[in-house]
């Protein structure tokens, strides 16, 4: 950790004496960012539409900001389908999958464990726990009904409650004033989509839906048997505005059939994997004030064995300038059988929680039935686009049916230069200790970002965590009709476990290149990718195959 703040000190001293990089009015402010205040005159309110890139700045104000948002026309601009492909792209976040689109996926936020992350849909978690450990498998969601994408680092737990001790994840799903109609195709993985609005009696109504089907590869690295998925998502969204009071309500609906190996070529066949995911919510909007009934409900089938949970969670807030308290109670249960056990689980919480600012400091507090966490931060405003942020917190992990209670703190450190950020961090969990630092420098069409990571239990180096990853992003307009859109993502070397005897194992450094080209005709736009362009030959994890270099044709229309 020394060595990132000698480092830390360094670029300070080395930025503030810098030329600017871009010429910005307003620091974190975008030049495509449009902010204005609720306005019901003409009966639909105006919405914030979120810049593509913002700022790495986890500075608290008067709430909890997440650090990294990720906007509907960033997930669409750069082809990103399913969930890993758009998480892939985010610093300090490692992204593993038993094979190609649609098997299980895990995530290890700042290098903590799969379990650490804490998953949200408008701000309610939904991790199922009726697996394992808790975890929220990442493999089985697609973006057909997902309008941004929020990321926290770091302990969350003032905020959100229980398992956030890495951070959270959280699916914005709203009414889509974008267009009336919207169609969206690939011939290649059978994949459309569409997005229909309408206003029907001072109701804004959005429903948004799309099939994936694939069968490209086997899972499993040397195996003959190629492994499909199918997934149908559908979300429907709506909206009434009575004055100052505003009414919500969303449904969504998420199925994925996958075709699964285990951990040899001899069982390969007939394997396979059914889950569902149902999810509403609804509630009232009052000026600063809200109060949400959420519940969701989890069906996973597989060929010798059936898992589902059930919860049910309320939560209200209250959010003045400088202050704001809020509540909320979740009820968890939870079933699984399979052919070696039987088990049945129950868990329940009431929170409080309040959040208070001034000056340069926030602070944020809550009280659940048996812990207390909390979160201190601060931003400060320097000269010429510079500012400096920090923040050090706590949380806990729930037990689990095999897992304990876990105890976590985070400390961070933030400079940003205009759209220039440098992180160092600090994670505690237990016996897990995780450190690193990352940079990111961002615009309108264009970011890059890198991250360096230590992650160790008991002086004992964590798998599937590489040490070094880089990215960049970049969609370029040759003209009205004609774009480019590059990503590139660098993984760096890292350890995981050999599937058929356990030993650890070295794994090798991984290239991913995709390209885009998109062409507008007549108001049609059409797609050409070409992924993996250099035909990387990798495993993510040991054991199990990724789709080598891959060519697909898609179009979007909007009426």
């Amino acid at each position: 950790m020394k060595k990132y703040i000698l480092f830390f000190v360094l670029l300070m001293v080395t930025s503030v004496s810098s030329a600017e990089i871009i010429k910005v009015e307003k620091r974190g402010i975008a030049d495509d960012q449009i902010k204005c205040e609720w306005n019901n005159s003409d009966g639909v309110p105006c919405v914030t539409i979120y810049p593509r890139y913002t700022n790495n700045s986890n500075a608290l104000g008067d709430k909890i900001t997440p650090t990294l948002k990720i906007s509907k026309s960033e997930i669409g601009k750069y082809n990103l389908i399913d969930l890993p492909k758009v998480l892939n792209y985010v610093q300090g976040l490692d992204v593993t999958q038993s094979g190609p689109t649609g098997q299980q996926g895990s995530l290890f936020l700042r290098g903590t464990n799969s379990n650490h992350t804490l998953v949200l849909l408008n701000g309610i978690p939904i991790n199922d726990y009726s697996t394992p450990t808790g975890a929220h498998d990442i493999g089985q969601d697609f973006m057909f009904n997902v309008v941004q994408i929020d990321v926290y680092k770091g302990s969350s737990g003032a905020h959100w409650g229980a398992d956030a001790v890495g951070g959270a994840i959280n699916f914005r799903t709203t009414v889509d004033y974008d267009e009336r109609l919207k169609l969206s195709g690939n011939g290649n993985d059978q994949t459309i989509s569409g997005n229909y609005y309408t206003r029907l009696n001072d109701f804004d109504i959005s429903v948004s839906a799309g099939q994936h089907k694939s069968e490209n590869v086997s899972a499993l690295s040397g195996a003959d048997e190629k492994d499909g998925t199918d997934n149908k998502t559908i979300g429907v969204n709506v909206s009434k505005w009575y004055d100052l009071l505003h009414w919500r309500t969303s449904w969504f609906a998420r199925n994925t059939f996958t075709d699964i190996d285990g951990h040899s070529v001899a069982i390969q066949d007939g394997k396979w994997a059914d889950n569902t995911f149902y999810a509403l919510q609804t509630g009232l909007d009052y000026k600063n004030s809200s109060l949400t009934f959420h519940t969701h409900e989890y069906d996973r089938d597989y060929d010798d064995s059936h898992y589902d949970s059930l919860n049910y969670t309320i939560r209200g807030t209250q959010q003045y300038k400088n202050f704001g308290f809020g509540f909320d109670y979740k009820h968890n249960e939870s079933y699984g059988k399979s052919q070696w056990s039987e088990n049945t689980g129950y868990g329940h919480n009431l929170g409080y929680f309040y959040n208070l600012s001034y000056n340069i400091f926030s602070y944020h507090h809550r009280f659940d039935e048996e812990h207390e966490t909390y979160k201190l931060g601060f931003l400060k405003e320097l000269d010429d686009g510079l500012s400096i942020s920090g923040s050090t917190s706590t949380s806990y992990k729930d037990k689990t049916q095999y897992t304990a209670i876990e105890y976590g703190e985070s400390q961070e450190l933030t400079l940003t230069k205009n759209n220039f950020a440098t992180t160092i961090f600090k994670n505690d969990i237990g016996d897990l200790n995780t450190d690193g630092i990352e940079f990111s420098y961002g615009q309108k069409d264009f970011k890059i970002f890198a991250s360096h990571l230590n992650s160790k239990n008991k002086d004992t180096v964590q798998l599937r965590r590489p040490n070094w990853s880089l990215g960049f992003m970049h969609n370029h307009d040759f003209d009205n009709n004609f774009s480019l859109t590059t990503n590139y993502k660098y993984k760096g070397k890292h350890l995981d476990i050999h599937n058929s005897n356990w030993s650890t194992i070295s794994m090798p450094e991984t290239h991913l290149l995709d390209l885009n080209i998109g062409y507008n005709y007549h108001g049609i736009e059409f797609g050409i990718s070409l992924l993996n362009v250099l035909d990387e030959n990798y495993e993510s994890p040991h054991g199990f195959s990724q789709e080598g270099r891959k060519f697909t044709l898609g179009f979007n229309k909007s009426f």
